[in-house]
């Protein structure tokens, strides 16, 4: 499985991995759909004034309709006056910077100097990317923006009720090989992974 590994030198420090095509088109293809998603409603779809969205104050002050999003965009007070007041001054922003942590990813991972189609394969059987230290951070937020939305098609939540993780472990592991929500649940797990894997990269010792 692909992990993340430290690259130095006497002035810089890189991080580098080496994905398979296919895993590099998965992780493509989940990155396009999380900025379409986080690109839905941004600029609403009625009358807003734009100086206010220029400065990033925008008119949405309840939660998304998508589940994904209301994971991704939660409230941040339990009382729905105040939660509101505070998304109007906020959610602007923090689309953009997930969209940044995601651009991050995707851009890393498209094939230099070639135009790629997602309908067809990546030529080579892998593909070795490497990126400065400093893009860790924007790595680490979108993969975890891509294991959330995940989490949310898979019904894994923090909800009152919902089942604990060994639970829905052992409830993926049942599943038939056919079913295509366990290969849903394979990719959640190894985002997860990739997330452990590149904590371990950048917090050894160099």
């Amino acid at each position: 499985m692909s992990t993340f590994r430290r690259i130095t030198s006497d002035e810089t420090s890189e991080l580098a991995i080496t994905f398979s095509s296919q895993e590099a088109h998965v992780l493509i293809n989940l990155t396009e759909q999380l900025l379409e998603l986080l690109a839905e409603g941004d600029g609403q779809s009625h009358q807003v004034d734009p100086l206010l969205h220029l400065v990033g104050i925008s008119s949405a002050d309840s939660l998304p309709e998508d589940p994904v999003l209301r994971r991704l965009l939660p409230n941040a007070y339990d009382d729905e006056r105040a939660a509101g007041e505070f998304r109007r001054y906020t959610e602007h922003g923090l689309r953009e910077k997930k969209k940044a942590h995601a651009l991050t990813i995707y851009e890393a991972l498209l094939p230099q100097d070639e135009e790629w189609s997602g309908d067809t394969p990546l030529d080579k059987g892998s593909i070795e990317i490497s990126f400065p230290e400093s893009d860790a951070m924007a790595w680490l937020g979108g993969l975890n923006d891509l294991r959330l939305a995940l989490a949310v098609r898979l019904g894994i939540g923090a909800e009152k009720g919902a089942p604990t993780p060994s639970e829905q472990h052992q409830k993926y592991e049942l599943m038939l090989e056919s079913d295509p929500m366990k290969a849903v649940y394979a990719v959640y797990s190894w985002i997860g992974w990739l997330q452990q894997s590149l904590l371990e990269a950048i917090t050894e010792q160099s």
